[in-house]
């Protein structure tokens, strides 16, 4: 496994992160999408000019992209499927223009709503993902991105996707791979069975000590070893090391 920075852990301006992380030793990143540089719209088709640049920029440096990051939506943005549907379009775009092989994504992002999810999880029936979804998906297949869920939630007691059996049953209906917030998934149920669980469809690992909704440090914790150690026995192909003090660009 290769050891990665998410850039919104160092800036909210991607080329001045991808700077910083260069200059702290890392040579890949996971880019984290931001409202002002991916400045989506209905009324105006996407421009990746921007993303063009970032990607000659890190090419330069000689660095390269493990994953891309979803947008960290707006009430309006999370309040439209439409919105959401062509944001994730757009996401796998910037994903291939980086070469970037996964694209991150929430739940928030695929299912129309938390309570459609919670149904589906406990009742069965049909899997509750946005309109148009499908077609986004073919489209992502054709860019060659992967898609990866990864295990978060948005209220402390609904558990969904940071439960290790339910991430199981929402991989195998969308055929598609695990980001695993390593701290997130501790306790629930235990690290070793997220492993027994998911470990064959594990890529990605976020690292960092701290805890949901508090400032996030860099994983230095002794425990880590005995961690790590753990998630050798996965297919993850990088840790992504994040560090930040505000919870709002918490991945």
């Amino acid at each position: 496994m290769e050891i990665a920075i998410n850039t919104g852990s160092l800036s909210f301006d991607t080329p001045a992160a991808v700077s910083q992380a260069k200059g702290l030793g890392f040579m890949a990143v996971e880019v984290n999408l931001q409202q002002a540089e991916v400045n989506y719209s209905f009324d105006q088709q996407p421009d990746l000019t921007f993303f063009d640049t970032l990607a000659q920029e890190i090419k330069l440096r000689d660095m390269h992209v493990v994953a891309v990051h979803r947008l960290f939506l707006t009430s309006a943005q999370a309040f439209s499927q439409g919105a959401r549907r062509e944001i994730l379009h757009l996401a796998a775009r910037v994903a291939a223009c980086l070469d970037a092989p996964f694209l991150l994504v929430h739940p928030v992002d695929l299912f129309v709503s938390e309570e459609a999810l919670a149904h589906y999880l406990t009742d069965g029936g049909g899997l509750p993902v946005i309109s148009g979804f499908d077609k986004v998906r073919s489209e992502m297949d054709e860019l060659e991105v992967t898609l990866v869920l990864e295990n978060v939630n948005h209220w402390c007691e609904t558990l969904l996707a940071t439960q290790a059996d339910h991430m199981r049953v929402l991989i195998d209906a969308l055929e598609c791979e695990v980001a695993f917030d390593v701290m997130r998934g501790l306790n629930r149920p235990s690290l070793e069975r997220w492993v027994e669980q998911v470990g064959d469809h594990i890529v990605l690992c976020h690292l960092y000590d701290g805890k949901d909704c508090e400032e996030r440090r860099a994983p230095l914790d002794p425990t880590w070893s005995d961690r790590i150690a753990l998630l050798k026995r996965t297919t993850a192909k990088a840790c992504v090391v994040e560090a930040n003090a505000s919870p709002m660009s918490h991945g």
